[in-house]
């Protein structure tokens, strides 16, 4: 058998991809690759549009047979390939997208499972609501990502072992340590803003109000040093007002809109926000207040024509490395790892209720591991909430960093629990990754985390039904149902774990075996590559 495996982002692009949509798919076909490769010839294609096929011809040819995996969703992966097809994807919705939109039938995924005529779930939940819509007895699997092996390593040196009481991370990236930042909410009023990426209309300061003068001072007997006088608060007026008005849209318009725009159309609007931004100051006279009028000689001496410079050649930017930290951290550790801008991911109830909890207690760490490339993106988000939260003991820590495998696995080593508060999961290859390693977690069973989350090696989360949309849909139409979480569970669920942490070490290594053996019997190599074998031996049998 001969696999062409596809994911839209590489190798050499992951670490700048980390936030993007269906990233996490390059990682799913990295764990898919080794297994796939004992069961025959595996070949990675970049442009499946032009290479798929060929290399199908060529297969043909030699008798031998060949599929197409694309992991990818249903409705980015091709329909019109001569190669067998078939699309391993992830979906954590209550039903599949069963209509179209925006003139592409792919959008409707009935359309896809019919013509490639089977799937490849990552979840038994997933795999139900397709037969629900393409009936019973469509061929689809439901198969995890096979991590078990990946982590033998990791493991070894930490499962079935109590967490340690203090770790050191060295890491290359931003870290954000709520121990240092001063909350307060008075800083919710005036806080520093994150410089934004230089081609965004900056915001200029307001300009200074004049003291008012002194009235004179009476005859004294004796001099004294003349009184200071008291700051004046500037006068509201007309620019002044606007100058308010300006700042506010422009941070509403960063934090609310900006990233919902094409790329194409926010580079147009910060243009012609400078241009605006300009015509404003002139007329305000910010200008004439900055520089004094320069007057215009009164002849230009003629200057002789010189030939035109030959064009610059363009030169690569230097690579720019992000900065070395040093992170320690002590007590117990709860590590989530998450896209701050996917709301599936509940972060807010996530850290809410942390910080609720662990008020008053100053040896409980959260590490918030971020994947998203642009910090600004939620920088002013976090510190908001945080402020809002402020005053607590707890410490809350954000790596803005892309860990490569040594730095990931001594993250692991170094969390108490893995924290998991999603409103619906595809798979979740992190929260599999910290229970592979014998880390117990904290998460609701729910959509895909029904298959491998037990009361054995977790502190369940209670959680029910809740209208949602298709998050790819933009129509924004209420089509499906997804889970919402009891924010008290998620308390409670603090409290229980900190307690087993701190005064419970057997029940605490009892759950961290129970979560190895959970993951071994379910994402393992020998059982997924069984899978995938009787799978595919089926449908070569029903093709012929």
């Amino acid at each position: 058998m001969n696999f062409i495996l596809y994911s839209d982002i590489g190798e050499s692009t992951i670490d700048k991809s980390l936030g993007l949509p269906e990233y996490s798919y390059y990682f799913v076909l990295k764990a898919f690759r080794a297994v796939l490769a004992e069961l025959g010839t595996v070949t990675l294609v970049r442009s499946p549009e032009t290479e798929v096929d060929p290399l199908f011809e060529e297969c043909r040819q030699r008798g031998e047979d060949c599929v197409f995996l694309s992991f990818s969703p249903p409705n980015k992966t091709l329909i019109d390939l001569k190669c067998p097809t078939i699309s391993v994807f992830a979906w954590e919705y209550s039903n599949i997208p069963d209509e179209i939109w925006d003139d592409d039938a792919r959008n409707d995924w009935r359309v896809v499972f019919a013509r490639h005529g089977r799937a490849i779930t990552l979840s038994t939940y997933t795999a139900r609501i397709v037969r629900e819509a393409m009936g019973a007895a469509f061929p689809v699997l439901a198969v995890p990502a096979p991590l078990w092996e990946q982590f033998a390593g990791a493991r070894a040196r930490f499962g079935a072992r109590l967490p340690p009481s203090e770790s050191v991370l060295h890491l290359r990236g931003t870290v954000i340590d709520s121990h240092l930042l001063g909350l307060s909410a008075d800083g919710l009023i005036a806080h520093i803003t994150f410089p934004e990426a230089s081609d965004e209309v900056e915001l200029q300061s307001l300009p200074p109000s004049e003291p008012l003068p002194l009235a004179p001072e009476p005859p004294q007997l004796a001099p004294e040093p003349p009184a200071r006088p008291e700051p004046v608060a500037p006068a509201k007026n007309l620019r002044y007002r606007l100058a308010v008005t300006k700042r506010h849209l422009l941070t509403w318009y960063r934090e609310a809109l900006r990233d919902l725009l094409p790329l194409w159309l926010a580079r147009a609007v910060a243009i012609s926000g400078r241009s605006g931004d300009a015509l404003v100051r002139a007329a305000m006279r910010y200008e004439s207040r900055a520089i004094p009028p320069q007057q215009l000689p009164i002849a230009a001496p003629q200057q002789p024509e010189l030939p035109e410079p030959p064009p610059l050649l363009p030169v690569a930017p230097a690579e720019v490395l992000e900065p070395e930290a040093v992170v320690n951290l002590e007590g117990v550790v709860y590590t989530s790892i998450l896209s701050p801008k996917d709301g599936r991911k509940n972060w807010f109830d996530m850290v809410t209720a942390f910080c609720w909890t662990f008020r008053d207690v100053e040896d409980a760490t959260l590490v918030l591991k971020m994947n998203e490339r642009d910090l600004s993106r939620y920088h002013n988000t976090l510190l908001t909430l945080l402020s809002q939260l402020a005053p607590f003991k707890c410490r809350v820590l954000t790596l803005h960093a892309y860990l490569d495998d040594a730095t990931y696995e001594e993250l692991i080593g170094a969390t108490s629990y893995y924290v998991n508060t999603s409103l619906c999961e595809g798979l979740c290859l992190p929260l599999m990754e910290f229970m592979c390693c014998g880390k117990p977690v904290i998460a609701p069973r729910h959509t895909a985390m029904e298959d491998y989350i037990d009361d054995g090696a977790a502190f369940i989360v209670k959680s029910g039904l809740e209208h949602n949309v298709w998050p790819h849909d933009p129509r924004d139409l209420f089509r499906t149902l997804r889970y919402r979480l009891d924010w008290e569970s998620i308390c409670t669920a603090y409290e229980d774990s900190y307690r087993v942490a701190k005064q419970q070490p057997e029940k605490y290594l009892d759950m961290s075996k129970h979560a190895m053996a959970r993951l071994e019997s379910y994402s393992s190599g020998a059982v997924v590559k069984e899978q995938l074998r009787s799978f595919f031996q089926q449908a070569g049998a029903a093709a012929r």
